[in-house]
């Protein structure tokens, strides 16, 4: 009997069959789709034979949680840690910036990396070391209601640094703008990943696709406890008795030799479940999505020397050196929802050899374009209020999933850290019961 009936495996559903797994809880993981992985997934190319990511997925060091994840189930070696926060921008002359942080004692090292910023004149790296300053004594209060935009201006940060800076960080983080984004969240993400030490803000990347660095070794770890993952199969109602689940109806059986259920899919695809818990306690249409768009080229010849580059006011966002192959990466991507693949490929090729004079566009002899259309959830101050609102109305059923009250905006972090408490309400739950 598997005391705990996990649905999605996706890094939320992983991460609370993990820990469930830890806790010596037996597992069924129920994955409606043919692969694992959720919106963090990868697939081998037809043509080139190499695995490759829907999208782009980069960690950093305060990301507790998944570091835990990944430790527990032997893949934190899977990724590459910088030694250092290091983060090299790109303009279209060409121009490169890095924003460079010694390893010497924190916080100085970060306060000399910004006065060593060669991007802005000394005006301005003065105005953002007094913006880091004020996050120290920033009520998140004081910032409810406000969009990063509203926050920006209100610190007196200039145009300049708003194009080169903030916009970056915003997209990269929250993958919306700075117009819709919610201060006080983006707040919470600044504090997180710059005043939490010297790790916290180095940026981790997967060493491969994200099938070997994570989903291998969470299903081998799974397994090997005991656990069981069937896919694909999908459910598609809950049965309820007296406050709780006391079967689920997949497309093909009914199951109800279990204690608890925890339901690890994104929010879409479990208002799809006959008598699911969200039907009478969120306002669907507070939740919005936002687009990643990853655009691969396969290189005869590669002449970048980083591992991963930031584009200045560019519809590219980001830039990852694969070695074989590089991808482009935009956030926040709804105005290419419409446009045609070869379109997309044909200007990014434009683009990269504005910023890149060492690119040549012969170079390239494959593509791969791809459009995750609800890569996460829009972060907006609308939404944070109704996210308030998250709440499953059965004693037994327990959510997971980067959109419930993680206090994090729609990352693998928040995806990890809500599996993580799931478990552990779970494994509550069943010891008390």
């Amino acid at each position: 009997m598997a005391k705990c009936v996990v649905i999605g495996g996706g890094f939320a559903g992983l991460a609370s069959s993990a820990f469930l797994s830890k806790n010596n809880i037996p597992v069924l993981l129920l994955e409606a789709s043919p692969k694992l992985g959720g919106r963090a997934y990868s697939f081998k190319h037809k043509r080139q034979k190499n695995f490759i990511d829907n999208g782009q997925h980069i960690l950093m060091g305060c990301y507790s949680n998944t570091l835990e994840l990944l430790e527990l189930i032997n893949a934190r070696r899977n990724f590459f840690f910088q030694d250092k926060l290091n983060l090299t921008l790109r303009n279209h002359s060409a121009q490169e910036f890095s924003l460079n942080a010694s390893r010497g004692f924190y916080p100085v090292n970060l306060l000399m990396a910004i006065l060593k910023f060669d991007a802005f004149d000394y005006p301005d790296k003065l105005k953002i070391i007094k913006f880091f300053t004020g996050l120290i004594f920033d009520k998140n209060k004081k910032l409810t209601g406000m969009t990063v935009s509203q926050m920006l201006k209100e610190r007196k940060q200039s145009d300049k640094i708003i194009k080169m800076l903030w916009e970056i960080l915003t997209v990269g983080a929250l993958n919306t703008d700075i117009h819709s984004a919610s201060a006080s969240l983006f707040n919470k993400v600044l504090k997180e990943v710059f005043f939490k030490g010297n790790f916290a803000s180095k940026i981790i990347i997967p060493k491969s696709d994200l099938t070997n660095a994570y989903v291998i070794p969470a299903k081998k770890y799974i397994e090997e406890k005991g656990g069981e993952i069937i896919q694909p199969e999908n459910v598609k109602e809950f049965i309820t008795y007296n406050n709780k689940i006391v079967a689920l109806k997949t497309g093909r059986r009914t199951i109800n030799d279990f204690d608890c259920v925890i339901s690890a899919i994104p929010f879409f695809a479990l208002t799809k479940i006959k008598n699911n818990p969200l039907q009478i306690t969120l306002d669907k249409s507070k939740i919005k999505y936002s687009p990643i768009l990853s655009v691969h080229l396969w290189l005869k010849k590669n002449n970048f020397n980083k591992q991963f580059y930031g584009l200045i006011e560019s519809p590219i966002h980001w830039l990852f050196n694969h070695g074989k192959f590089i991808t482009l990466v935009t956030s926040n991507a709804k105005e290419f929802l419409q446009t045609p693949k070869e379109k997309i490929f044909n200007e990014f090729l434009d683009e990269i050899s504005n910023f890149f004079p060492e690119f040549d566009k012969n170079e390239v002899f494959d593509y791969q374009v791809i459009i995750e259309k609800r890569a996460t959830f829009i972060p907006t101050n609308e939404y944070e209020k109704e996210r308030q609102k998250i709440r499953s109305q059965f004693s037994n059923l327990f959510l997971a999933g980067d959109w419930v009250n993680t206090g994090l905006p729609s990352t693998i972090e928040s995806a990890v850290k809500s599996g993580k408490i799931a478990a552990g309400n779970a494994v509550n739950w069943i010891r008390k019961h």
